[in-house]
């Protein structure tokens, strides 16, 4: 997972246009500069999105200890408001839950 968060990022410097919102009636663009990944994480209340933030200055190792970090916050419930707000792009990886056909 750190690998596809680093190749998000990269992918989001490359594409800043992709890392944007808009305002509530589509008349403007904001771009934004963080790449805030958000990753969607299983938690006793359910499923929540905590966000590493500015991966683009990150290293691999790093992305690992931060998503490590969340993940063990989140199966604690100890996750604050500044790990859960913030996020500019956010990844669910479906392979950790079983899908039935």
């Amino acid at each position: 997972m750190p690998f596809i968060i680093k190749a998000v990022s990269i992918s989001l410097s490359e594409f800043p246009g992709v890392n944007a919102s808009v305002n509530e009636d589509c008349t403007f663009l904001t771009l934004k500069g963080a790449h805030n990944i958000g990753v969607a994480v299983d938690s006793p209340g359910g499923l929540i999105v905590p966000n590493i933030k500015n991966v683009q200055n990150l290293h691999l190792l790093q992305i690992a200890q931060e998503l490590n970090r969340l993940q063990a916050e989140a199966k604690a419930g100890t996750l604050k408001p500044h790990d859960l707000t913030g996020g500019t792009f956010t990844l669910s990886n479906i392979g950790a839950v079983s899908v039935s056909k």
